[in-house]
């Protein structure tokens, strides 16, 4: 096993793992603790060898050595299978070489006698566990894993002024991400401990694409399926929150600038917004924990029912939340039943209900009262009188009901008051700019005031998803909003108000090649970007397809039959998906055979299509071959299509490139097609089509 091992480390730049040998190499973590293990227990051993009898010492010992000596060069081998399968970084070969090294110094005991010696070649192997230890849990966790917590102490003051990047979106890549992609594990060749190496990209390319989410690498990892092999962060992994991609989005979206700050922002940005609410939750993890008692268990039961919910926010927190529900079945019972645990009620959700100043004078009782949700009620500035006593008040939502300016009275009177919700109010513009002017520390939340601030609709869907049809096919698009307008056009011009109204499942045809443009469109709203739809025809589906090679194995684990005509078309925006493309190159090229059944159709154009990946700047097909013939060991070279090595351009020529090979129309029952890619090249392939 150490001559395999020797051998490997010789020619490891020319070994390829197989996929049926890679799982053994992804079991290393759970062998390499038996040698750990045994080498600790050697070592106590041999401090403890003057209490054993020599005869049983030297049994237990020597077995000892021969099964650490074999765990760890079986482990040593798995590490380096594991190895194989990623980028090479000097935590990594550090990691590598003193296990290595390891291997061979406790391989070194099976023959050595001395015992001087051989206590001090078993402790230089002991230390070197334990940097090994350490460079393995560095490749797993971090090189700061251990000592993360004691730089946690260290709290930074986050304000509105604190460049979003660095108080919010930072954050959230130092908890996800970095722990992978630092400067001693760049997993992809990525950095992502600072602004500039994230900037400068990995070896599949840039990490974002500043103005547009779609076209963003770290978005599309993080969206993709939990159990998908480039999903970001592993399976296993802490993952993103629903919030945590949002605001990520959001900043990208916005131009995923360095040094923009909360104030720097236009008002009503969707960005702002997003930041403010994770603004406050970092402000509320910072107040003092609460100094009231637990409310009685029994108490806080009896009153949950299906129109009022009440809930403790944690078992450590004696705080609750109530909300009521249900205009029509609302009566003032439901509120003021909670007199038993009012001073525990921290958050309180009336809105849509019939509240009067009765009512309001009960929640002026509730001291420790922090947000209050008042939003669509019938209520006026002076039914609020009472909410004077409640001084522990943070956030208070009047959207949709009749207060007017006069709010200002009772909001000076609320020293905690950090946000105010107040669109679709009574309060105009002027008085907006009034309440900002003598409240600098609130943060008014004022929703759209004119029609200059309307919402841009989003484009309409296809419901029918794929876009590879047959001429029979309907196609099926729709929106996610009610009551909206979609208009088409299916000769290639731009759609508009008066272009075909969307109405029921629509035909197109398919010879024209022409794509299907949408837009969509409602009052009070701006139209969405025109979406463009291009289909493809089905054409004829072979019986089966056969393969000599099934793809690059260690970036490619699939069924590259099926994916050839599964009619999905692939995203070149996520080429390196499995799901959608398989992937060959010189060595490995494209060998496929179609077989048809014995009334086999006149086809007399093949279509094969590929795409091109973001980093790849070079044409990758070299050359396009098509054999045909009515047995499958008789095949003749039909069609060749050539290709030269250049450089491309993507915004004129695309990602997705479709070669049309015209053929001698004939009932051939096989056709074979030899796609190769140029020496340096992969070839990502995506669809074949037979018309």
């Amino acid at each position: 096993m150490h001559s395999f091992l020797v051998v490997l480390l010789i020619f490891e730049s020319q070994i390829s793992i197989p996929f049926w040998l890679q799982p053994l190499g992804r079991m290393h973590p759970l062998i390499l603790h038996f040698p750990i293990a045994f080498i600790v227990l050697l070592v106590v051993l041999n401090f403890l060898k003057n209490q054993m009898d020599s005869n049983s010492f030297e049994k237990i010992n020597r077995f000892l050595v021969l099964f650490t000596a074999f765990t760890t060069v079986l482990a040593c081998i798995m590490g380096l299978f594991l190895s194989m399968e990623g980028d090479a970084t000097n935590l990594m070969t550090l990691h590598k070489w003193i296990g290595v090294a390891i291997s061979f110094f406790i391989y070194g005991l099976v023959f050595i006698k001395k015992e001087r010696v051989f206590k001090t070649v078993l402790y230089i192997g002991f230390i070197g566990v334990i940097f090994a230890g350490h460079y393995g849990a560095g490749l797993t966790h971090g090189t700061n894993f251990i000592t993360e917590p004691l730089k946690k102490v260290k709290v930074v003051e986050i304000t509105q002024e604190t460049p979003i990047f660095l108080g919010f979106v930072k954050p959230i890549l130092d908890a996800k991400c970095v722990g992978c992609h630092n400067p001693e594990k760049q997993k992809g060749e990525l950095d992502m401990t600072s602004f500039n190496t994230m900037v400068s990209g990995g070896k599949h390319g840039a990490l974002w694409t500043a103005g547009s989410t779609e076209e963003s690498a770290l978005l599309r990892r993080v969206h993709l399926p939990l159990e998908h092999k480039e999903h970001m962060p592993p399976e296993g992994k802490k993952q993103l929150t629903k919030e945590e991609i949002r605001l990520l989005s959001l900043w990208i979206k916005n131009g995923a600038n360095e040094n923009i700050s909360l104030v720097q922002l236009p008002e009503n940005d969707t960005l702002g917004l997003e930041v403010s609410k994770h603004l406050e939750r970092k402000t509320q993890k910072k107040t003092l924990a609460y100094n009231f008692d637990f409310a009685r268990k029994k108490d806080v039961d009896a009153l949950k029912n299906p129109y009022r919910t009440v809930i403790q926010k944690s078992p450590s927190s004696p705080a609750i939340e109530v909300v009521i529900h249900g205009k029509q079945t609302y009566a003032p019972e439901l509120l003021t039943d909670l007199s038993k645990i009012k001073k525990q009620i921290v958050s309180l959700n009336l809105s849509f209900l019939p509240i009067d100043k009765g009512s309001m004078e009960f929640i002026g009782t509730m001291t420790n009262l922090e947000e209050l949700i008042l939003n669509f009620t019938d209520l006026k500035t002076e039914d609020l009188e009472s909410l004077k006593t409640c001084s522990n008040l943070r956030t208070l939502s009047l959207s949709g009901t009749q207060v007017d300016s006069n709010i200002s009275d009772i909001i000076k009177v609320l020293p905690k008051l950090s946000r105010a919700f107040i669109w679709n109010t009574t309060i105009n513009e002027e008085e907006i700019k009034v309440l900002k002017t003598t409240f600098p520390e609130i943060y008014f939340e004022t929703g759209f005031q004119d029609s200059e601030n309307k919402l841009t609709l989003t484009p309409p869907r296809l419901l029918s998803k794929s876009t590879v049809i047959s001429k029979d096919d309907y196609i099926v698009l729709g929106h996610k909003m009610p009551e909206v307008e979609i208009r088409y056009t299916t000769d290639g011009t731009e759609p508009n108000d008066s272009s075909l109204l969307y109405k029921n499942p629509i035909k197109i045809d398919l010879k024209s090649k022409l794509p299907i443009k949408t837009i969509a469109l409602k009052k009070n709203w701006l139209p969405s970007p025109v979406k463009t739809y291009k289909f493809f025809d089905k054409g004829y589906l072979p019986e089966k397809f056969e393969l000599v090679y099934q793809g690059i194995q260690s970036e490619f684990i699939g069924e590259a039959g099926i994916i050839l005509t599964d009619n999905n078309i692939g995203n070149s925006n996520d080429i390196r998906s499995s799901a959608y493309w398989a992937t060959f190159n010189k060595q490995k090229p494209l060998n496929a055979t179609a077989y048809f059944e014995e009334s086999s159709p006149k086809i007399k154009e093949i279509v094969f299509s590929y795409g091109i990946n973001y980093w790849q700047k070079k044409e990758p097909l070299e050359s396009l071959e098509v054999w045909a013939g009515y047995h499958k060991d008789s095949l003749k070279l039909i069609k060749q299509v050539k290709r030269t090595y250049r450089k491309i351009n993507k915004e004129k020529e695309g990602s997705y490139r479709s070669v049309v090979v015209k053929i001698p129309k004939a009932e051939y029952r096989f056709y074979k097609i030899i796609a190769i890619p140029f020496k340096k090249e992969k070839l990502y392939v995506d669809q074949l089509f037979f018309y």
